[in-house]
């Protein structure tokens, strides 16, 4: 060494370490995903043909346990960059990535990619059948979809890595094959229509099931979401599916009526949010926070592309919709929202390969189910008085007794028709004693309008040569005989077709009135006649309305005439509208596997953030 050099020299190393963040991937449903044969997913299989025994390769005998970590996956689809430099990449830049590298994949392409992925011989021959018959279907076979989203971004994997952080823990976190396929079906039915036999019931022609919104996959840290498949379910409850013959001439010729409620009911709205990974235990513990919505309802008209959209609500999505009409009448129109339940609930300690299930509150549940029905009745009641929950969507026609009186009498007219002219007599028995004629139930076709023939002072006309006297000189008489008298000249004038009648009757008995007015002048007489009877006319009490909408009972108990005509549909009608629970709890449950109100949540992985060296 040189004279004056320091013999030691002091070395000093810094390094800097970071632990990336504890990651966790999860799915959340409604017993969707519980691959039973004879539940949902196995239901819309067999619509299209296709064989559900399939689906046991998905269920705890096949994938169930099978799982790729998210860089393997990506390093299956062709993605040419290594684990290092994805863990660079943010969840955005993933994305674009692999759109740009991958692009869509046909749900063929997510089969053949886990054939490829598992080692098992008998999985890959199963799914290589399951591939063929997907490829043999066009609904499933032309289906794209997206694999990776960031962010509200629809997607079959939602990654989150805290807004622009890079994946890091994310790349190695492993996705459950089983539940990939799965998912990629149910999303192969989003925006479509399902026709289930099983839930054709109540005596509806139509009942559809759509999934409006596929289910996701969700991996990522705290803050992570991921969503159920949100279903909608179409009932048509109309008047003129359910009655045929001699009911259906009365219900549309006679009294004008039809009652068409389009009901569009979205089932489950539900997402899971990852609040919490606690690494301090072992296994690995998760906490998931559910919020969702039950069972929000609507009526009205929906067009037929947006009846499965995911864009829009059934409210939003649907148009004003003549509801109720009677004797002609638009009594109900627009369009109404029965608000749905909300409910929120934490899961906590999920361990992997674990399923927590979000407990039903049976009270609150049962009173939403009621709440629906109760004003689905209600509704129903707009033949007789204004809905008691008319909201500011829904217009309620104020005819008023004469306009309905007017109409009435007009099918009375009708049926007393001889040779195209009213026959007045017909039409006076028809109407204080009823039509003579019978269903094959042997009930009166038209039950007697008012219940007996009533006195007017003065008004049968006397003559005074060319016209008629003064009304002060008139004659006492009964309802039915000032009709029949209206209808002879009660001068020379009348006779010549020149009214003389000075009550605000017309005489009808000119020879012009007989070849050119004879109908018109008569029902004229017999609506004025019928609205200007003291006391009026007792067509529905108030309480026929609130009888219909009483949902204790099947029966329907009113009085009036109205409610005599109408009887035979109402009962038709109420207990379809009272048996939707029965649908909406009982048979969805049996048929589809879907308990309302109940969701699943799934932890799939979960891994505690690692240390590693960045300089």
């Amino acid at each position: 060494m040189g004279e004056g050099i320091d013999n030691h020299i002091t070395l000093t190393a810094v390094a800097a370490a970071q632990r990336s963040p504890a990651v966790a991937a999860f799915t959340v449903g409604s017993q969707l995903l519980r691959l039973h044969n004879n539940k949902l997913l196995g239901q819309l299989l067999q619509t299209i043909g296709l064989d559900v025994d399939y689906l046991t390769l998905l269920d705890s005998h096949g994938l169930a346990n099978t799982s790729v970590s998210t860089s393997g996956l990506l390093e299956a689809l062709g993605v040419n960059l290594s684990v290092n430099e994805l863990k660079a990449l943010s969840p955005a830049g993933l994305v674009e990535l692999v759109n740009t590298q991958v692009g869509l994949l046909g749900i063929r392409d997510i089969v053949d990619l886990s054939t490829d992925l598992v080692g098992d011989s008998v999985l890959q021959g199963s799914l290589s059948v399951l591939g063929y018959a997907i490829l043999s279907d066009p609904l499933l076979d032309n289906t794209n979809l997206q694999l990776f989203g960031s962010g509200s971004e629809a997607a079959l994997i939602r990654l989150n890595a805290s807004g622009d952080h890079p994946l890091e823990a994310v790349i190695d976190t492993q996705i459950n094959l089983g539940d990939l396929i799965a998912t990629s079906l149910l999303a192969g039915y989003a925006g479509r229509s399902l026709i289930i036999p099983d839930l054709n019931l109540l005596g509806l022609l139509d009942v559809e099931l759509g999934i409006i919104e596929p289910p996701s996959i969700g991996i990522g840290p705290i803050g992570t979401k991921a969503y159920n498949a949100q279903i909608r379910l179409y009932l048509d409850v109309n008047s003129n599916h359910l009655i045929g013959g001699l009911l259906s001439w009365l219900t549309n010729t006679v009294l004008g009526t039809q009652i068409h409620l389009p009901i569009w009911i979205d089932l489950v709205t539900a997402q899971g949010t990852l609040t919490d990974i606690d690494c301090s235990v072992n296994p690995v513990e998760v906490d998931i926070l559910v919020d969702s919505s039950l069972l929000n309802v609507c009526i009205g008209e929906v067009p037929d592309d947006l009846k499965w959209s995911t864009a829009n609500s059934c409210l939003t999505a649907s148009s004003d919709k003549e509801l109720i009409r009677l004797l002609g009448i638009p009594l109900l129109t627009g369009k109404a929202e029965i608000a749905p339940f909300y409910a929120q609930e934490q899961l906590t300690g999920i361990q992997l390969h674990e399923t927590q299930s979000t407990e039903v509150n049976p009270l609150s549940l049962g009173s939403a189910v009621d709440n629906i029905v109760g004003e689905l009745l209600d509704l129903l009641s707009g033949l007789f008085r204004r809905p008691a929950s008319l909201d500011n969507n829904l217009t309620y026609s104020e005819a008023g007794q004469p306009l309905l009186l007017k109409n009435l009498a007009t099918q009375y007219l009708q049926a007393s028709t001889n040779n195209g002219f009213y026959n007045v007599d017909a039409v006076t028995a028809l109407i204080l004693n009823g039509s003579d004629e019978s269903d094959s139930a042997g009930n009166q076709v038209l039950p007697p309008l008012i219940d007996e023939d009533w006195m007017l002072v003065n008004s049968i006309p006397t003559s005074c040569l060319l016209t008629t006297c003064p009304v002060s000189y008139w004659n006492n008489g009964t309802f039915s005989q000032a009709f029949n008298a209206y209808t002879k000249p009660g001068g020379l004038l009348d006779l010549l077709g020149i009214s003389t009648l000075s009550n605000g009757y017309r005489s009808c008995g000119g020879l012009l009135n007989v070849l050119l007015t004879w109908n018109s002048c008569i029902e004229y007489n017999l609506v004025k006649f019928l609205t200007e009877k003291p006391g009026g006319i007792d067509l529905s009490r108030n309480q026929d309305g609130n009888s219909i909408a009483d949902s204790s009972t099947q029966t329907v108990s009113c009085s009036g005439t109205l409610c005599f005509l109408l009887k035979p549909v109402l009962e038709l009608l109420k207990p379809i509208l009272n048996n939707i629970s029965d649908l909406l709890i009982d048979t969805l449950a049996d048929t589809l596997g879907l308990e309302i109100g109940r969701t699943d949540v799934t932890v799939e992985s979960a891994t505690c953030g690692a240390p590693s060296l960045i300089h």
